[in-house]
């Protein structure tokens, strides 16, 4: 899938081209997904170096593509607590013999 922005198309970029990978040797490129950078590298330096390279990437864009993630994490992470708990429950129901089962409590 063709990456349909500056940050999708700078990572694209960065992950193929061996002086910026280099140039952002201590900015974690190999952990970097598809749509965001981590959270916990040099984003100036990151925004610099893309600069160099012709992309026009603001910080405002790499912390909105940042938000994105963590929201679908977090969904994705809320959405498996929810199938946890009532599958423990359920195993609760199978060896207990518990009559009935309340999900939410």
């Amino acid at each position: 899938m063709k990456p349909n922005n500056q940050v999708e198309q700078f990572i694209e970029f960065a992950r193929t081209s061996t002086d910026a990978r280099i140039r952002l040797a201590d900015c974690q490129i190999d952990l970097w997904e598809d749509s965001h950078l981590p959270v916990d590298i040099d984003i100036n330096k990151v925004i610099a170096v893309a600069r160099d390279y012709g992309y026009r990437l603001t910080l405002t864009q790499i912390i909105e593509m940042q938000c994105k993630k963590l929201s679908s994490f977090w969904l994705f992470e809320m959405e498996n607590a929810f199938v946890a708990r009532r599958t423990m429950e359920l195993l609760q129901y199978h060896i207990d013999g518990v009559e009935s089962i309340n999900y939410y409590d």
